[in-house]
């Protein structure tokens, strides 16, 4: 079984969340915003957990991590989308109804225009340590969080292995999502960006939600990691996906 972590209570009669970070993000980045909408809310630290981590492998775990669920909303932060997207793709595959709704926030639907990402991955085998972690951390906060969060963010990748986190990067710079999405009609959606994200563009956000049927795009005043920089604003855009499912 896929590692995962609780992360609220909340009401059972309604789909829990599935929450995906990115690579070297602590699932706690979503604790806040998962609290503030009401639901249950469980995060997904999938590179603490054993391998493959190529992002096929790791969607086909979450899939059946789904099983064991029930009914959830997954959100996906960066290449957590990925994961999310593949992960839903397989559910509707097997006939399983089980994905009721995604939230896709700071990511694309491919790297094109995603210049850095080999130098990331370079970094990653090279440069592994504490400086690298901060920098890295700094980077994907665009605006204020709590300080004791963003010391926790920043002293996160400590437990991970960096071969793990090269080899799901490798694995993102081969999948492109624009001919899976459409495959995800009926399920409602929305994705997020944020206004002053250094590492998604607006461009990528738009493409990712005009790919995806039945999907919203929403811009937030963050940096790379909406989830946790507005929480009270990111929970209302997953009330809205979830208003959608329970009418």
């Amino acid at each position: 079984m896929l590692k995962h972590v609780k992360l609220c209570d909340g009401d059972a009669g309604k789909p829990a969340l599935l929450c995906l970070p990115g690579a070297m993000c602590s699932p706690e980045v979503f604790a806040a915003m998962a609290e503030s909408t009401g639901y249950i809310g469980y995060g997904v630290p999938w590179l603490e957990s054993e391998g493959p981590f190529d992002l096929v492998s790791l969607a086909q775990r979450v899939s059946e991590l789904i099983d064991q669920l029930g009914k959830v909303i997954l959100v996906g932060h960066s290449v957590g989308t990925v994961i999310a997207v593949l992960a839903a793709r397989q559910c509707m595959a097997d006939g399983r109804n089980s994905v009721a709704g995604l939230v896709l926030s700071n990511s694309g639907a491919n790297t094109r225009g995603l210049g850095d990402i080999d130098s990331l991955i370079d970094k990653v085998s090279m440069q592994w340590g504490t400086a690298f972690w901060e920098a890295f951390s700094t980077r994907c906060i665009g605006t204020d969080i709590p300080p004791q969060l963003m010391e926790r963010l920043q002293a996160y990748p400590a437990q991970l292995n960096p071969s793990a986190v090269a080899e799901s990067l490798a694995s993102l710079k081969a999948i492109d999502l624009l001919p899976v999405l459409p495959s995800l009609a009926g399920i409602p959606a929305a994705v997020v960006h944020g206004r002053f994200d250094k590492a998604r563009t607006m461009a990528h956000a738009t493409e990712l939600a005009g790919a995806l049927p039945a999907s919203s795009l929403h811009v937030l005043e963050t940096g790379h990691t909406s989830a946790a920089e507005a929480p009270a604003a990111f929970a209302g855009i997953v009330q809205s996906v979830a208003d959608r499912i329970l009418i």
